[in-house]
This record gives C-alpha cells, sequence and structure tokens, in this order.
C-alpha cells in the first residue's frame, strides 16, 4: 500500500526534526513539541517511537517558549529556563536517543 503524499511529507518532516535535534539546530524542547504534533499527521501516530516524546511533552509543556516567552516577566523565564536546563540534564539522552529511533524506523 503506498502512502498518500501528504503523510510522506509529514514523516520526512519527522526525520528532518529528528536530524536538527541530533545536530542541536533546533531546541530540544521546541524539537519535542513539534514531534508531537506531526506525530499525529502520519500513518502511524501511535507507534512506540513516540512514547518518550509524548511523555516528555506533557512533563515540559509549561516552559514558555517562541511567542510566549514575550509576555513573561524576566523573573518567571530565569526561573523556566532554571528548570528547563535540570529538566533537560536527565531527559537529553533519552530525547536524542528517541530521534534516532525516529530516523531509523521513518527514513
Amino acid at each position: 500500500m503506498e502512502l498518500p503524499d501528504d503523510v510522506i511529507s509529514k514523516r520526512s518532516e519527522l526525520v528532518s526534526v529528528a536530524n536538527a535535534m541530533l545536530d542541536s539546530k533546533m531546541d530540544l524542547i521546541e524539537g519535542v513539541r513539534r514531534v508531537c504534533s506531526l506525530r499525529l499527521a502520519i500513518d502511524d501516530p501511535d507507534n512506540d517511537v513516540f512514547i518518550p516524546f509524548r511523555a516528555i511533552e506533557s512533563e515540559t509543556d509549561h516552559f514558555p517558549l517562541g511567542e510566549m516567552r514575550s509576555r513573561c516577566s524576566t523573573d518567571y523565564l530565569q526561573r523556566m529556563d532554571a528548570d528547563m536546563t535540570l529538566y533537560l540534564s536527565d531527559a537529553k539522552q533519552d530525547i536524542l536517543n528517541g530521534c534516532k529511533e525516529i530516523i531509523r524506523i521513518l527514513s
């Protein structure tokens, strides 16, 4: 069975996001959020490869990123950035291993 073009495109984008995180070209939390969004657009959104990403997204959804940061106080951002750094010190390897699995499975 051949996959629709939009699914192929989203799978390719997932691989690109995973590569960007592995190459330190994308913030890891932003990448996790993007993976979780993109997984819903492919043919297998409940694949086990996404379990760590879903867990990490759930545990980090309170961290302000992107445009949201402009609406936060400096003190709040400092606290959240410190918390995010601490969280990533524990989760980084799980994220990077997940990225390698996405590339292996979807490439």
